[in-house]
């Protein structure tokens, strides 16, 4: 028997909206919120790939940006923040032409079929308020440009405004998505990307989800997409916005916010990084874990673990006795969150205060 060699194409299914059971709004494609969720992730990443290189935002050259570029760790998190935003919002777009007319996210028919119209008549339709009832299309959706066009040509309404207001996040992201796509070669160093994440796409994110009122409720929205954060007083989502607001960007502010954002990500698994001891040096240390944990800000366990800054690759340049050294990084062991001494201390934020600042503790480690 042959096995098949086509019609998986045609194999799948179209899902289109929420179950009813769980969501009643029918006007936004829940991948688009999937997708939606893959690019926060992808940037929330970033900081931590940057440390996986044992690079340090203290002194972060531009020679290691390029360096950092060139990997394929932070490839992954690049494709994954570029394309998955840029599929959000062209979701989004294609769900705003629809709720005015429901093939007019979709592509013409040629012109060589009686009753057909090119696209430069479409959009003069479109700006003249006529019937396009008549007009042909085919099932196949239009081009992320073909739809911001579309867009434009329609009547005044909240989403056209919020296209037009963000001009240059809408064309920006298409121009790097397309880079990607097309070229699979060209990448913003991790700075470059940190601006025109918080500065462009996150105040475009949040007015498509919030003010869009006619469409969907943003409110709704929330737990397709966003973590959860019922267990903290963060969102770093919002903290990010605020930051881009400022006239001179904050890398460590950012690098803080996504390391508790990619935390709020993961749940709570308990135990994530009980490895601590079977490190050589670690197992030396006299009672270590009781002494340096913190309660996590995140989680509001008392599993932050405050890491002394060691060479941990070189255990054997530490003498016999008691030492001290400040923390390095903080991790924790119940949710994940991942933190390292080269952005500003907690309490700068506003956060955990009672806690004090945890870079400034001092580690007495007695090694044997």
């Amino acid at each position: 028997m042959s096995l098949p060699v086509k019609g998986y194409s045609d194999g799948g299914y179209e899902i289109k909206v929420f179950p009813d059971e769980y969501y009643s709004c029918k006007n936004i494609t829940p991948s688009a919120l999937t997708s939606l969720t893959l690019a926060l992730k992808g940037f929330f990443n970033t900081y931590n790939t940057l440390h996986s290189f044992n690079y340090n935002l203290n002194n972060f050259t531009e020679s290691q940006e390029k360096q950092l570029c060139e990997v394929s760790e932070y490839h992954g998190n690049y494709l994954q923040t570029i394309i998955h935003f840029h599929h959000f919002i062209e979701l989004l777009m294609k769900d705003a032409l629809r709720f005015h007319s429901d093939n007019l996210a979709n592509k013409l028919r040629k012109s060589t079929v009686t009753g057909t119209v090119t696209e430069t008549e479409l959009l003069q339709y479109l700006r003249e308020g006529k019937d396009i009832d008549t007009i042909k299309f085919t099932k196949r959706t239009v081009e992320y440009k073909a739809s911001v066009n579309r867009i434009f040509a329609l009547p005044r309404s909240s989403f056209k405004d919020i296209i037009i207001k963000h001009k240059d996040a809408i064309e920006e992201i298409n121009i790097l998505r397309n880079k990607l796509i097309h070229q699979g070669a060209y990448f913003l160093p991790y700075r470059k990307l940190d601006q025109f994440i918080v500065r462009m796409i996150l105040p475009l994110v949040q007015d498509l989800l919030y003010k869009c009122e006619e469409l969907w409720d943003g409110e709704e929205l929330v737990e397709y997409w966003r973590y959860d954060n019922d267990y903290a007083d963060i969102d770093p989502i919002e903290e990010l916005i605020n930051i881009s607001e400022e006239k001179i960007i904050d890398h460590k502010a950012i690098a803080f916010y996504k390391a508790v954002g990619l935390a709020l990500y993961q749940k709570p698994v308990g135990n994530l990084l009980k490895r601590f001891y079977e490190e050589d040096l670690i197992r030396q240390f006299y009672d270590i874990q009781n002494k340096s944990n913190k309660t996590c800000f995140v989680c509001s366990y008392d599993t932050l673990f405050l890491y002394p800054d060691i060479n941990y690759s070189a255990p054997h340049e530490l003498n016999k006795g008691e030492h001290c050294f400040k923390s390095g990084k903080a991790i924790c062991t119940n949710c994940g969150f991942k933190l390292y001494n080269d952005v500003s201390e907690p309490v700068d934020y506003g956060i955990n205060e009672e806690e004090g600042r945890i870079w400034e503790y001092t580690h007495l480690i007695e090694v044997y």
